[in-house]
């Protein structure tokens, strides 16, 4: 519906300024103290597209509280535009309103019991077609919209106005002077609509071309339907610059994620499902020997979530490693030199894991893969370095070396490979369990 906004007199002319009032919906929240948030206006948020809702006042986004996907997991404001557990989907329902659909949950934003009291709380729970669960998004101006509940008429809110981490959203009667009520929506690369304009590509967000990396993921739906493909740029009309899927690999405009099921197919070399680069040179495939001259990759990563093992216990996933050949000069099987790891607990969010080293220079040169306990977190990020030169392996963390090994055989046909390689699943069926890793400042060196 448009509605005459304001009039504004511009050199003794009068220009009339429509703005609109959307009505189908969704929501957004970081800072510890009010903060006067200027976006440029964007688009209107559209259905079928997925947005960050950051909070006006705080500039935090609408959080579901330890990435919970339980139902009834409560709703917060948290952190910047990253994590699944911050992105809506929007879904046209009836009568112009919609449903805001968690990425990761696949639950919907939801006025807990069905209430229509001011206070009411707000959490996520599986869709069951009820007004408690449908909102309208209407226009505030200035790029901000609220979300106006179908059943109670109220609007999504922060609990006291809050400006800090944790802070609770519920419902509460409009207010148009407090900002508190107002949500900007920065949509996810590629699904169109919302506030900001669209981010950039992931590949480009990254900084990587066909020139540097080749992409390993999969096409379709996950389960049954998705196809794994070697080279992503094998389908029609995809390339290194414009690949993108909210399924597998995609961007906040800072970090680009790699997410990866359990139950996917593997390569023709492994069981183990990946969404995952692979170094290449000049467009061709890498291939550099380890005792001439010095080979390095910097990355920083963050892993979100850990996959659930093929035994339903555990949970490990390779985030880095140096891939060398099937059977080097000397007849050895060499396959992955080395394999930078988290393991943790199956389908695991946040807490405490372990770094895990595999691969030949441990499992075949050192007798077994090497766990490292040194307070490594979920949902942190960190900046590794792997190292080859001079026939030695070697891992920094942060600046600092945790590993080094020489190898003790032929060190010919290495390549660099980054992102989300899952590990202990070969076999298991699909049950929607996933590993989730986020990754920025890569960079490949050869000297």
């Amino acid at each position: 519906m448009m509605i005459l906004k304001k009039l504004l007199n511009v050199s003794s002319l009068a220009i009339v300024t429509l703005s609109l009032m959307i009505t189908f919906g969704c929501s957004v929240n970081d800072t510890p103290e009010p903060v006067n948030i200027q976006q440029e206006p964007g688009a209107i948020p559209s259905t079928g597209s997925t947005f960050y809702l950051q909070n006006k006042r705080s500039g935090l986004h609408l959080d579901v509280e330890n990435k919970s996907n339980s139902n009834g997991a409560n709703v917060q404001q948290w952190g910047n535009a990253s994590g699944t557990h911050r992105q809506w989907e929007i879904i046209s329902t009836s009568g112009n309103y919609v449903r805001l659909k968690g990425v990761d949950s696949g639950k919907s934003l939801t006025v807990q019991n069905g209430s229509n009291s001011n206070g009411a709380n707000v959490e996520i729970r599986a869709w069951n077609n009820l007004t408690h669960q449908e909102w309208q998004i209407i226009d505030v101006g200035n790029g901000y919209y609220r979300l106006k509940c179908r059943d109670s008429g109220k609007s999504l809110y922060v609990e006291n106005a809050g400006t800090s981490n944790g802070d609770n959203v519920e419902q509460r009667a409009y207010n148009s002077s407090d900002d508190s009520f107002k949500w900007f929506f920065t949509p996810l690369s590629g699904t169109g609509g919302g506030g900001g304009g669209a981010t950039s590509a992931p590949s480009s967000v990254l900084g990587i071309s066909d020139q540097t990396w080749k992409i390993n993921s999969f096409d379709g739906s996950p389960g049954s339907n998705a196809t794994y493909y070697d080279d992503i740029t094998d389908l029609s009309g995809v390339t290194v610059a414009n690949y993108e899927d909210p399924n597998y690999y995609y961007t906040d405009g800072t970090w680009t994620y790699f997410k990866c099921y359990r139950g996917l197919g593997g390569s023709a070399n492994s069981g183990n499902p990946r969404v995952e680069l692979r170094e290449l040179s000049n467009g061709n495939l890498a291939s550099w020997n380890g005792s001439s001259g010095t080979h390095a990759m910097t990355w920083t990563v963050r892993v979100d979530r850990l996959p659930e093992d093929a035994d339903g216990n555990g949970g490990v996933l390779c985030f880095g490693q140096i891939h060398g050949p099937s059977e080097n000069n000397n007849g050895v099987e060499v396959d992955d030199v080395i394999r930078v790891q988290f393991i943790g607990d199956e389908n695991q969010t946040t807490g405490g894991v372990r770094l895990k080293i595999s691969g030949y220079i441990t499992e075949e040169v050192q007798g077994g893969s090497l766990i490292i306990d040194n307070g490594y977190q979920l949902d942190t990020e960190y900046t590794f370095k792997l190292q080859y030169s001079g026939g030695t392996v070697k891992l920094f963390q942060n600046g600092s070396q945790v590993f080094t090994e020489d190898m003790d055989t032929g060190t010919e046909e290495n390549y660099f490979k980054v992102g989300n390689y899952l590990q202990s699943v070969q076999g298991a069926s699909y049950n929607g369990s996933y590993g989730l890793v986020a990754i920025k400042n890569l960079s490949v060196t050869h000297n």
